[in-house]
């Protein structure tokens, strides 16, 4: 049950810091916003990514169970995978942020990712052996 309770706890946590992180880009910190020496560069639109983002994590850590959940955890690592590489290739996201992305937010990306792929992985080996 260890497994499950990781995976509540880790889609909780990612949920609070991503609502955080959006709501300190829209204050445009020295830690999260648009100005050059910010340590994560953000501008509105990556903002309210990182707002949605984070409810879809809290919806994983509080509205799913089981077998969901680990699935939906894992298609978070997917989705942050998918947002880590296009991030990679276009720091600006094509076009669409104003701010181009730096290091410490590629890292962050590629952390949640790898993560969540590996949390949502050991919950669903937890939920197939308690179910066979």
């Amino acid at each position: 049950m260890s497994e499950m309770n990781t995976a509540k706890t880790w889609s909780a946590l990612v949920g609070i810091v991503l609502i955080a992180a959006g709501l300190l880009g829209f204050l445009n910190t020295s830690i999260v916003g648009s100005a050059e020496n910010a340590l994560v560069r953000t501008d509105n639109i990556h903002n309210i990514v990182h707002l949605l983002t984070g409810l879809i994590a809290l919806y994983i850590a509080f509205g799913l169970r089981a077998e969901q959940q680990a699935n939906a955890v894992i298609g978070f690592g997917i989705l942050y995978t998918i947002i880590f590489l296009a991030v990679l290739v276009s720091p600006t996201l094509f076009g669409i942020f104003s701010v181009p992305s730096n290091a410490a937010v590629h890292a962050i990306h590629l952390a949640v990712a790898v993560v969540s792929l590996a949390v949502g992985f050991l919950a669903r080996g937890r939920t197939s052996a308690m179910a066979a």
